[in-house]
């Protein structure tokens, strides 16, 4: 399946608003996880009911849904109609190739963006969707399949003290989004430790193998690319919403979130130039390695080139030819074959072509 548009078809001519799964299947079941907390206590279950997710609705402590399986649109369509989300919004949520984004509406808020990995044997980026949706002291997000970058949010809720548990879902949405940001700097600072390495590598040892490499972290930091300055967008409209669901208090971290967004966003720009530069080094060197190649070859065909007449003339099969007769023509001929060679060695390094 490609990686940087998700295949359509099933979608094609459909009505907007349909619940038409894009993307590839990474889990057999959907699993619900309900974490309900606020200065007091702390409940995180599983749950296999959807009438357990009123403690959203009717609780007045901050609630925490998520949904790990997006393939199920009868799931979607009950999550959907239990939380009054517009049918848009759960066709952006199933599509899983659906481009970083942000909507506000007047009681919910939106976001979808996606959650990168490394697999560090591959040197290849994995890609997730994740979408959230805010609405009022509740936080639901929608993942591809079990498995995130949040376990230090859930282990900071455990923890009574700290401002996460005294705050709303608003601050909840914010930690989330940070750790999101930070695992963007993690994936780009491992793979650009490996980029700063290839500046020794690519003009001592310029292998084909190396160029593959080379090729290969375009490609992976293009597809970083592509999900980061999107969901820097994303950053920068939040820091400037006036929704009334982001309470002002949260507005200073919004802000230091964006400066993160920067930061990524410039690491990748900075990686993307420094593989550019090292293609065009690896073209040179590979150039330059001909060139010698090259200029080897030319200077000893040039140095032939009199020795070869020479011998081609002593070489023809004419009766009179006085040099022919001589006891030591032959040793005389081969001395002056090579001072021939040894002159025009001189006069090529006197004119620095060798």
């Amino acid at each position: 399946m490609a990686r940087f548009l998700k295949k359509r078809d099933q979608e094609t001519g459909r009505s907007p608003g349909s619940l038409i799964f894009v993307g590839q299947q990474k889990t057999d079941t959907p699993r619900l996880r309900l974490i309900d907390y606020d200065q007091e206590m702390l409940k995180d279950d599983f749950i296999d009911s959807l009438d357990t997710l009123s403690a959203c609705t009717d609780s007045q402590s901050t609630s925490w849904l998520n949904i790990d399986g997006l393939h199920v649109p009868d799931l979607m369509s009950q999550v959907g109609n239990l939380f009054d989300l517009s049918s848009l919004i759960l066709e952006d949520i199933v599509n899983t190739g659906q481009r970083p984004k942000l909507e506000e509406f007047p009681d919910a808020l939106f976001v979808t963006l996606k959650m990168l990995s490394l697999d560090e044997e591959l040197g290849r980026i994995n890609a997730e969707q994740l979408s959230a949706v805010l609405t009022g002291n509740c936080l639901i997000t929608f993942q591809e399949k079990p498995g995130d970058v949040f376990d230090p949010v859930r282990e900071r809720l455990r923890r009574q003290s700290g401002r996460l548990r005294r705050l709303g879902a608003d601050y909840l949405l914010y930690t989330l989004l940070d750790c999101v940001f930070e695992n963007y700097l993690k994936v780009v600072e491992i793979l650009g430790e490996r980029i700063e390495e290839f500046d020794e590598e690519v003009l001592g040892n310029p292998t084909p193998d190396l160029l593959e490499e080379i090729n290969l972290y375009r490609r992976e930091m293009a597809y970083i690319r592509k999900a980061v300055r999107p969901a820097r967008e994303i950053i920068l409209k939040l820091a400037k919403t006036e929704n009334e669901i982001i309470t002002p208090q949260i507005a200073p971290f919004i802000r230091d979130l964006h400066d993160m967004a920067e930061q990524v966003v410039d690491a990748v720009d900075i990686y993307r130039e420094m593989l550019n530069d090292h293609l065009n080094s690896y073209n040179m060197a590979v150039t330059n390695r001909l060139n010698d190649v090259m200029k080897f070859l030319t200077v000893f065909a040039t140095i032939f080139i009199p020795l070869s007449f020479l011998a081609g003339v002593y070489g023809m099969n004419f009766e009179i030819m006085p040099e022919l007769h001589y006891r030591n023509g032959y040793f005389i001929l081969l001395g002056i074959m090579g001072t021939v060679a040894a002159v025009m060695l001189a006069y090529f390094k006197k004119r620095k072509w060798i």
